[in-house]
Formats: C-alpha cells, sequence, structure tokens
C-alpha cells in the first residue's frame, strides 16, 4: 500500500524561510536600539512608575561596560571657540560652585539624569577618564537635570562610586548652552574655557580620551 511521504525539500525550504525572517527581525530590532542609544534620551523625566521600574532594572545593573559592544555615535557639533557660559550651581551637599572654580582647565561637562540609559551607560568612562586625567589638569563636571530631587542623584553616586563632582541644574544652566532637549549632551570645554565640542547621545570613551589628550596637550604647548 503507497503511503503519502512528506517533502523533505519543502520542509528545509520552510525552515530556511522562517530562520530568515526572525534573523531579519532581530536585526531590525538591534538596529533601533542603537539609534535610541544614539540618539540619547528626550529630556522629559518619566512618570513615576515608570522611574520606579527603571531603578528596579539598574539595581540590577552595575555599569562597569555598556551593554552593547559599539554603540554608534549620536551627533557631534564644533561650537567653534565659543565661550563657555558661567554658572554657580549646588553640588549635591549644598554647596555653591561655579563653573570659574575650574579655570585653567579641560573640562568636560556632561548634561545627563539618573533614569536616562545612554547617560548610565557613560558614566563609567567618566569615572575613569577623571582618575586617570585629573591631576594632568582634566576636570570632569556632571549637571543633573533630575526633578525628583537631590536624594535620588545622591543614592545613585553612592551606589556607583561617582569621583567627580556632580551638580544641580537650577533650570536655567541648560538654557544658557544652548538649550538641552537630547541627554546626555556633554560639552568639552579648553584650558581657556572656550567650547570645543558638543556631544548629543552616548559616545565611546576614546572620543572624549582623544579631545582631553589633545587639549591638554595644547594647553601646554608654548604660545
Amino acid at each position: 500500500m503507497k503511503t503519502n511521504q512528506p517533502n523533505r525539500h519543502s520542509e528545509r525550504s520552510a525552515a530556511e524561510s522562517r530562520n530568515l525572517f526572525f534573523n531579519r527581525h532581530q536585526l531590525f530590532c538591534l538596529l533601533l536600539m542603537s539609534m535610541f542609544i544614539a540618539a540619547g534620551c528626550k529630556k522629559k523625566e518619566p512618570e513615576p512608575q515608570q522611574q520606579a521600574e527603571q531603578a528596579e532594572v539598574k539595581a540590577e545593573e552595575k555599569p562597569t561596560q555598556p551593554p552593547v559592544d559599539k554603540a554608534p555615535p549620536g551627533p557631534v557639533e564644533s561650537p567653534g571657540g565659543k565661550a563657555a557660559p558661567s554658572f554657580t550651581l549646588q553640588d549635591l551637599n549644598g554647596k555653591p560652585v561655579s563653573l570659574s572654580d575650574f579655570k585653567g582647565k579641560v573640562i568636560v561637562l556632561d548634561f545627563w539624569a539618573t533614569w536616562c540609559p545612554p547617560c548610565v551607560m557613560e558614566i563609567p568612562h567618566f569615572i575613569e577618564l577623571y582618575e586617570q586625567y585629573k591631576d594632568q589638569g582634566f576636570a570632569m563636571v556632571g549637571i543633573s537635570l533630575d526633578s525628583q530631587g537631590v536624594s535620588v542623584v545622591k543614592s545613585f553616586v553612592r551606589k556607583y562610586q561617582v569621583n567627580y563632582p556632580i551638580l544641580m541644574t537650577d533650570g536655567q544652566v541648560d538654557k544658557a548652552y544652548g538649550g538641552i532637549t537630547y541627554i546626555p549632551t556633554t560639552f568639552v570645554i579648553d584650558s581657556a574655557g572656550n567650547i570645543r565640542q558638543k556631544y548629543i547621545g552616548y559616545q565611546e570613551k576614546a572620543v572624549f580620551e582623544t579631545d582631553i589628550k589633545a587639549l591638554l596637550a595644547e594647553a601646554k604647548a608654548p604660545s
């Protein structure tokens, strides 16, 4: 008696088609994730429930390495040596800190927030860069845009052992720096107090280190 045998060729073709579909789907998801990291976070704080969920996720993560191997860089602007706007803000202990306190140093000024994943990804870079170059005329300064209060930022700083000054926004400093629409937004300031680079979105450590080295060398060069 003749029986109907399955068409192995058809089954194999169907399996290959499914695999191709899933591979394309995974690639699409990875591209979306890369675009999100590169663009940064819209400067709008999540709702309290959303923040609580993100805090639970962060509690399980240690920002020792970015969660992606190579996130594409965000937009870069070269302000062309425009003077960095002065400011005086309070640090996490209520002490006033001014930009002029870092006069003569190369500065990386980072606008960020604890609820912003790309911001958190950059923190380990800044910790390492500050530790490596602080004795060579480099200053790292973070300006938190968190609206939930200083206690949230203090908790973050303790947990991740942030070793550089963190200041709280006064609602005006971000406007003085052209309006911060997306975070992280990071400015590189030379020893003369001029903005030399502006980065929007996540950047690799090497991007900032290249700028720091070049500006430190420039500061030491005979005029």
